[in-house]
């Protein structure tokens, strides 16, 4: 059955929002087990500077039931739009290998990458490497998520111990708003463990947030890299929906 391109792209725009219902929750989730009276601090008797810090309640496997419901939404909406462009120029294609072409970060696609969406127009195909090329941090962690929990395991949740500042919280309408947002950096976090010592030395503020980890390389990724694959997949979905003809307003599916 050969479904009008519009409707694929329609489909895409739901899936999107679905995803925005579970990113919610997932917020929320994050910001329950992120709370402090979840630890507790011990004081050294030799070193009052150095702490050791007792788990009370480790991170629940909700936050990776929740982020893999996000990330299978976030791709299903790009592969349908994907779809839509494919069938845009030729309406009886074969989709069974048609999907987002994510190719290698910091690279054009190459042939092989290009054949799977070989019936899209050259106006589609630059729209995608154009996106591919501003955001391409966001969508190859998408592709790397969404890889581990649709094949291979669970996106394991970790409390890790982060230095951090106050800012105004970009994410919220009211730029009153205060969050605490890590320093800017991205070493890798490690795993924090019941009973571990914290030293305190250093003179920078201290809190608890939550990180999850790929299988591959053991790469552990703050939970904020949750909102760079929302915006790289909804300025993607900007910049391609107008282009399957749909009636979604072209102004963006997420203002």
């Amino acid at each position: 059955m050969s479904l009008p391109p519009f409707l694929r792209s329609k489909s895409a725009y739901i899936r999107y929002m679905y995803a925005q219902t579970h990113l919610e929750k997932l917020r929320e989730q994050l910001s329950s087990a992120e709370k402090l009276d979840n630890f507790e601090l011990e004081s050294l008797p030799d070193d009052e500077r150095k702490k050791t810090i007792r788990c009370k309640n480790p991170p629940p496997v909700l936050l990776s039931w929740l982020l893999g419901d996000v990330i299978h939404s976030l791709r299903s909406a790009l592969d349908y739009v994907t779809c839509g462009l494919v069938t845009l120029n030729k309406p009886n294609a074969d989709l069974s290998h048609v999907q987002f072409p994510f190719g290698r970060k910091g690279e054009r696609l190459n042939s092989g990458q290009r054949k799977r969406i070989e019936s899209i127009s050259d106006e589609a195909l630059e729209a995608i490497e154009h996106m591919r090329a501003e955001y391409g941090e966001g969508l190859s962690l998408l592709c790397e998520f969404s890889n581990q929990d649709k094949h291979r395991f669970l996106m394991p949740a970790y409390s890790h111990l982060v230095s951090f500042r106050f800012a105004a919280d970009t994410r919220t309408s009211n730029s009153t708003t205060m969050s605490v947002q890590p320093l800017a950096g991205h070493e890798k976090l490690l795993p924090l463990r019941d009973g571990e010592i914290v030293d305190f030395r250093d003179g920078t503020l201290k809190t608890v947030k939550i990180g999850f980890q790929l299988e591959a390389g053991g790469a552990s990724y703050r939970s904020e890299s949750i909102d760079l694959i929302n915006d790289a997949v909804r300025q993607t979905l900007n910049e391609l929906l107008p282009l399957t003809q749909s009636p979604v307003p072209a102004q963006g599916v997420y203002p």
